[in-house]
């Protein structure tokens, strides 16, 4: 009995060996595979230019609201306006650039027939199934273990949300039409250095109001992603 046993040690580990070590499940593992999926998705992503035309709208923005703070007392009048008016025209031009581009990428999902619809779905659906046979490879306690890190995370995320931005994220592109209309509603055709005759108080809360939209929805990305992870380790672990 003790041969065999002795016998069987040897035996075991060479097993133990060439199995291989345990894998390890992590974050970076679900970003890459979720990436991944996402980009096998139906819905087109934001270009860079629709992205960029966004980022030098704003930009623009707030270098005319900047300089029309600062004028006459800071800059004289007539660069001011020269400024104001290149500002005002690269802003316009960057929001129209990233409305039209928006409308582009979205509106075939809007007009495409419902069998395309329900074909891109069994793909997607096919994706989410391979991924949730990968995450079953790993072992049932890393996946609980990164469940309960993640839905802790996803709670975190919810509240310190909710207590910035409140219910902006269901408002669409409203606060982005209050701050332009906070900029424009005195604004007059040909007066292009009007669009910038705010006070400053009034410039550095349109300011705040468009940055702080747009770091929303970037957040909500996150939090969407997030989301994902959750759902993929609850069905990982809903094994028969």
């Amino acid at each position: 009995m003790a041969e065999a046993t002795a016998a069987g040690v040897p035996e075991a580990a060479a097993a133990a060996e060439t199995a291989g070590p345990e894998p390890v499940l992590s974050f970076s593992w679900l970003h890459d595979n979720v990436a991944a999926y996402v980009a096998r998705s139906r819905y087109p992503k934001p270009s860079r230019v629709e992205r960029a035309s966004l980022w030098i709208g704003l930009g623009a923005a707030g270098l005319g609201l900047l300089a029309g703070a600062l004028s006459p007392r800071v800059i004289a009048e007539a660069p001011a306006a020269m400024t104001l008016s290149i500002c005002l025209g690269v802003e316009l031009a960057g929001f129209l650039l990233h409305l039209l581009l928006t409308a582009k990428r979205e509106l075939p999902q809007a007009l495409k027939l419902r069998r395309t619809h329900a074909v891109d779905m069994d793909f997607d659906f096919a994706y989410w199934r391979y991924l949730v046979g990968e995450l079953r490879t790993f072992p049932r306690a890393q996946c609980e273990e990164t469940l309960r890190f993640s839905t802790g995370l996803r709670q975190r995320m919810n509240e310190r949300m909710r207590l910035v931005f409140g219910g902006m994220q269901h408002l669409g592109v409203f606060p982005v039409l209050v701050a332009l209309y906070l900029q424009f509603r005195n604004w007059t055709w040909g007066d292009w250095a009007a669009a910038f005759d705010v006070n400053p108080v009034a410039g550095l809360i349109i300011w705040m109001m468009v940055v702080l939209y747009v770091a929303g929805w970037m957040l909500i990305g996150l939090r969407t992603r997030l989301d994902t992870y959750v759902s993929l380790l609850e069905t990982a672990l809903q094994r028969e």
